[in-house]
């Protein structure tokens, strides 16, 4: 498959993060696909390497384990425990919002559904 199908799939016609239709950005240590504004987030922080869908050069390696991952796969495993009360960024959102919101999905792994969440299990601590 290739990067342009990838990208005209309906689950990474979305920013994984905030929802924007169209993103353009690799994010390529987690291999989602996300919107510029996003992708200054990822590039930032520890979650990594952010190239291009239209710039930058993809190599097959990189291409297929993003067919492997890929928006739909992130958002099972980073996003299966979600508290209700949780607040997700849209593409009208600021910065901070976005970055509070990709820093506990990605850095902290809040939850991921291979990782018991305090908040799923209603623990108090």
């Amino acid at each position: 498959m290739s990067l342009l199908e990838l990208l005209q799939l309906p689950e990474n016609s979305l920013c994984a993060d905030c929802g924007q239709s169209e993103p353009v950005w690799a994010s390529c240590n987690v291999g989602v696909f996300v919107c510029l504004e996003c992708s200054g987030v990822h590039r930032i922080s520890t979650i990594g390497k952010v190239k291009s869908t239209q710039l930058d050069y993809m190599e097959h390696d990189l291409i297929q384990f993003m067919q492997r991952h890929g928006n739909k796969k992130a958002k099972e495993d980073y996003e299966a425990f979600v508290p209700p009360f949780y607040y997700k960024p849209t593409e009208k959102d600021c910065k901070v919002l976005r970055e509070q919101w990709i820093r506990a999905k990605y850095e902290r792994q809040e939850f991921r559904s291979d990782k018991t969440s305090v908040y799923a299990v209603g623990k108090s601590y």
